[in-house]
């Protein structure tokens, strides 16, 4: 999977294909588990095969606030912890058994060390990584709540099913209470 998904940012010679993916590991999580803690820093990017994860925050009030839900099938790290090495004070945890691959900061290196095609090739995923974020931070941005909840059922039915509520609410931008609104709305539509 994690092949077909390189393939996807252009072509890229055998050799190099297969030196990119031996810099990555294997890893899986049990629905709970952490993946990021407080005062950690990120070290890795991370492809997801199989699962969901909560990425999350906490108000000054103390309330946890979805910052993301990781799907299956997407590449993701904490970018400003990553390049900078800072200590987050978010969390990352296992909504389900998942499985992914790690690319760490010293494969990463070793990726962009190894020639021009490389560093050229990393550099485009990192671009598209950060274009994802900021292309669904203004997708979001213009859609109401019950929008965005309709463009979660169409575009990523599976999140629906598996993740609780309460989040998928705090990851729209809403209450659970609200959110309960919108689906027996729809539900009667």
């Amino acid at each position: 999977m994690l092949r077909r998904f390189f393939e996807g940012f252009g072509p890229l010679s055998a050799p190099n294909m297969d030196f990119l993916l031996d810099q990555c590991t294997e890893g899986t999580l049990n629905k709970g588990d952490k993946l990021i803690q407080p005062s950690q820093k990120v070290d890795s990017i991370y492809f997801f095969e199989r699962g969901f994860l909560h990425y999350y925050s906490y108000s000054n009030l103390g309330e946890r606030v979805t910052l993301k839900v990781i799907s299956p099938n997407s590449c993701w790290t904490i970018m400003d912890s990553f390049f900078h090495q800072k200590s987050t004070m978010d969390e990352c945890q296992a909504l389900t058994d998942v499985q992914y691959c790690e690319l760490k900061r010293s494969g990463y290196a070793a990726i962009k060390s190894e020639n021009q095609q490389l560093a050229n090739f990393i550099q485009t995923i990192t671009e598209y990584i950060l274009s994802a974020k900021v292309v669904e931070a203004n997708k979001n941005s213009k859609l109401s709540v019950e929008e965005r909840y309709l463009d979660l059922l169409q575009n990523n039915p599976a999140m629906v099913q598996e993740v609780p509520v309460s989040i998928i609410a705090s990851y729209i931008g809403t209450s659970r209470e609200t959110l309960h609104r919108i689906r027996r709305k729809l539900t009667a539509a």
